[in-house]
């Protein structure tokens, strides 16, 4: 992972900002069980009198407590992440929601807020080459990983877990193991003769 995390630092980036930070928590720990338990609530909130959904959710919590390791991939310089939702749709969650109460609103999804500025978006497009160059290093050594996105990384839980400041723009939450089986790459739907034009 050291030899992985190095090669993601050696990504190009404009104007030499470097801008990338990483954080890694390693299984079994207190800060990785945590983890899995903000994907526990993050999933229970979907629809929390659903039995099948508290049933989903504690698979989840069950699968993200056996990962080996993550990486947390963050950018500096962005927008501040910590915005409050609009107090219109606050009202209309705890509505929809009769559990709901201060404690739980950690577990929120907070609004997406993307880079504002061409400096913003560069360093943020370098973070995205580091990721990458993390996960092909990692393959080459026959080490599986997965590039997760979505609400568990935009809750005030984790990014209190992982100490993320407020202008710090969290790319990419990765998951690192030795895979069961190597999945066969996914079919594109269009081919390089319709993606590449000479000129």
């Amino acid at each position: 992972l050291d030899r992985a995390i190095q090669c993601g630092l050696n990504a190009p980036n404009h104007k030499k900002t470097e801008p990338v930070k990483f954080k890694r928590l390693l299984s079994p720990t207190s800060t990785t069980t945590a983890l899995a338990q903000i994907a526990y609530q993050v999933k229970l909130r979907k629809n929390p009198t659903c039995e099948n959904n508290q049933r989903l959710a504690q698979r989840k919590f069950d699968k993200w407590n056996t990962i080996p390791g993550f990486l947390v991939a963050l950018v500096s310089g962005q927008p501040n992440q910590q915005q409050e939702q609009p107090q219109e749709e606050l009202s209309l969650s705890s509505n929809n929601n009769k559990n709901n109460d201060d404690t739980n609103d950690k577990f929120e999804t907070l609004p997406f807020v993307g880079p504002s500025t061409e400096r913003q978006l560069e360093d943020y497009a370098a973070t995205c080459a580091a990721i990458q160059n993390i996960m092909l290093s990692l393959h080459a050594e026959g080490v599986g990983s997965k590039w997760a996105t979505g609400p568990v990384i935009r809750t005030r839980a984790f990014r209190s877990l992982i100490k993320a400041q407020p202008d710090e723009m969290v790319v990419g939450l990765l998951m690192v193991g030795y895979p069961q089986r190597i999945p066969k790459p996914p079919r594109r739907l269009k081919s390089m003769e319709e993606l590449l034009e000479d000129l």
